[in-house]
């Protein structure tokens, strides 16, 4: 969702999905510095629900949103039924990652005149350092960060994600 993109045009499809009235909104974005993004999300050892996707054009791209446990377990009730199970969460926090982080590459790429193709998205249960940890691991020096917080009002629910969008900087 690049600057002045409106970000209540995904509450229909995620409404669609969630079967509930859907309001979203993004706040905080901002450019970071890689060394801050272990505490970006809350304390790094709060277990978490990462969902990420990268580019498969390998244009250097990559998007993780962190969803705390128990909005992802709110997300995973309001989708499937309360009490979902741990693996149905998984999968609903997979299908709404990739509807936010999908938009959110496309918005990218509508920007840079390019095209950006996500790759089927991954899901974990981890804490939040060592999901970001990991992410950090496998980008490479010059690569820079944006971030931003998700809030979603999905019927009588407020759930929260952070996204973390990586990409390499032009030139490297």
């Amino acid at each position: 969702m690049r600057q002045g993109a409106d970000p209540h045009a995904l509450g229909p499809v995620l409404a669609d999905l969630l079967g509930v009235p859907v309001e979203l909104s993004e706040q905080g974005r901002q450019a970071i510095a890689l060394r801050e993004l272990p505490n970006l999300a809350g304390p790094p050892e709060e277990p978490s629900v990462a969902v990420y996707l990268s580019d498969e054009n390998g244009r250097g791209a990559q998007v993780l949103l962190l969803f705390p446990l128990p909005d992802a377990r709110a997300l995973g009730d309001l989708m499937l039924g309360e009490g979902a199970g741990p693996e149905e969460i998984l999968d609903a926090c997979r299908e709404i990652g990739n509807v936010i982080a999908g938009r959110f590459l496309s918005d990218l790429a509508d920007a840079e005149s390019g095209r950006l193709t996500p790759t089927p998205p991954l899901s974990t249960v981890d804490m939040a350092g060592a999901v970001i940890s990991s992410v950090l691991a496998s980008s490479p020096s010059g690569t820079g960060v944006v971030s931003l917080r998700i809030r979603m009002h999905a019927g009588d629910r407020r759930i929260c994600a952070t996204l973390i969008l990586l990409r390499m900087e032009a030139g490297r």
